[in-house]
C-alpha cells in the first residue's frame, strides 16, 4: 500500500510505501499525478519516505512501476528519497543515472531538509571541504550535500596528485557527517576510478560516518586494500584524527 499526501501550495507529493507495492498502488499513484497535472497545468515534485526498500508484490506490480517511471521521468523535475535503508542508498545512484529527474537521498531524520530541497528551485549540490591542522601527508576532507563528479575533479584529484609529488604514501581522512546526502551518478563512477588509480597510494584510510551503507561498504572492502582502513562514528572524529596522524 502507498500513502499519498498532496501539498498543492508547495506542488509536492509525499509518497509513503508501508508494505509491498501492488499494481493497484502504482495505478492509483499514476492516476492521481495525471489528474493533478491536468488540473493545475504543472508537474509536482516527489518526496518518497521509505523505512525499508519498497519491494513489489508481484511481477505485474514491478511492470506497472517501470511503466510509471518511463512515462514520468522526463517531466518530474525532482525526487527526494528519505530513507535509512542500505539498499535504497545503493540503488539510488543508478536510478539517478537512468532518469531525467534529479534524484537525491536524505537520511530518515532529515525529512524537512528533503522537503525543502524538493520545494526549492536550486539543486544545492554538495562540496568537499578540506580539514586543516593535520600533517602534510594527510588528505582530510568533509563531504557535504550531494557530491558530484565535478567535486572530485576540481578538488580531490588535484589535491592528491599535488601531495604525491612530495610523498611516496599518503593518508586519507574522509568525513561523511549529517550534512552528507549522497553521490550523484557521475561521482559514483569517479569514486571508483579514483579508488582504482590510487589503490596503493594510501597507507591509512579513516572513514568517519554514521551512514550505515558507508560503514558496511568500508568494512567489506577495507580488507582488500593494501593499507589500513578504520571506520569511526561521527562523534569520534577526534579519535580518527589521532589515528590517522600516527
Amino acid at each position: 500500500m502507498i500513502s499519498i499526501e498532496k501539498n498543492e501550495p508547495d506542488n509536492i507529493f509525499v509518497i509513503t510505501p508501508d508494505q509491498k507495492i501492488s499494481q493497484d498502488d502504482i495505478a492509483t499513484l499514476n492516476q492521481q499525478i495525471n489528474d493533478y497535472i491536468n488540473a493545475h497545468d504543472k508537474v509536482p515534485n516527489l518526496v518518497i519516505r521509505a523505512d525499508s526498500f519498497p519491494a513489489w508484490k508481484d511481477f505485474d506490480a514491478m511492470s506497472e512501476h517501470i511503466a510509471f517511471i518511463r512515462n514520468h521521468h522526463q517531466i518530474v523535475k525532482k525526487v527526494a528519497i528519505v530513507s535509512d535503508s542500505t539498499l535504497v542508498w545503493l540503488v539510488r545512484p543508478f536510478v539517478d543515472r537512468f532518469t531525467g529527474a534529479k534524484v537525491r537521498r536524505f537520511s530518515a531524520n532529515r525529512f524537512d531538509q528533503a522537503y525543502d530541497w524538493a520545494l526549492g528551485e536550486e539543486d544545492n549540490t554538495g562540496q568537499l571541504t578540506p580539514i586543516e591542522g593535520l600533517p602534510n601527508d594527510v588528505i582530510a576532507v568533509t563531504a557535504k550535500g550531494t557530491i558530484t563528479a565535478q567535486d572530485y575533479q576540481e578538488m580531490l584529484v588535484p589535491l592528491v596528485n599535488s601531495k604525491l609529488g612530495s610523498h611516496d604514501k599518503l593518508k586519507l581522512l574522509f568525513v561523511f557527517g549529517p550534512d552528507f546526502d549522497g553521490y550523484s551518478a557521475g561521482a559514483v563512477w569517479d569514486d571508483a576510478r579514483f579508488g582504482l588509480s590510487h589503490f596503493t597510494s594510501f597507507s591509512k584510510v579513516a572513514i568517519v560516518t554514521d551512514v550505515e551503507w558507508l560503514r558496511i561498504s568500508a568494512k567489506v572492502f577495507g580488507p582488500l586494500m593494501p593499507g589500513e582502513v578504520m571506520v569511526f562514528p561521527v562523534d569520534q572524529l577526534d579519535d580518527a584524527k589521532d589515528w590517522i596522524k600516527r
